[in-house]
């Protein structure tokens, strides 16, 4: 028994997987701009790094400065001690030298930035039209 348009069918299957890795590079790219735009700027660090750093045909990355997930999720009020000296030793905002024996660093509140980024991206490229395009070229 053979089936009729077979060949064709599997093209536009194959397509259909293949649609990810072109549509991932978009969408880390306009999700990189988002995030760009949204990120709140003190020095502009934080801002620079973000970029794609990959697209395959399973995901896309978009990564930055290890400081985004701590400015998006917050932290919570902590103490910071010295682990192997008897005392914390940093400069100061004036270039003076601060001993201490304990820093308290206080809260920071949540500025979300990376999940609203992704799915805004999402609604400017919706996954929805490349699968249908791809389908319909590959025939």
């Amino acid at each position: 028994m053979s089936l009729k348009g077979a060949d064709e069918l599997r093209s536009r299957l194959k397509a259909i997987k293949l649609t990810f890795k072109g549509y991932g590079r978009t969408w880390a790219d306009t999700t990189a701009s988002e995030m760009r735009s949204r990120v709140p700027v003190d020095t502009g660090r934080l801002k620079g790094s973000i970029r794609r750093k990959s697209a395959t045909q399973r995901k896309a990355v978009v990564v930055g400065h290890y400081t985004a997930n701590f400015v998006d999720a917050g932290s919570k009020a902590h103490d910071i001690v010295p682990k192997s000296k008897p005392r914390l030793i940093f400069q100061g905002s004036q270039g003076n030298t601060i001993f201490a024996k304990k820093v308290h660093k206080q809260r920071i509140a949540a500025r979300r930035f990376k999940r609203p980024s992704a799915l805004a991206a999402i609604r400017k490229h919706p996954i929805r039209e490349a699968m249908i395009d791809r389908w319909n070229k590959a025939a």
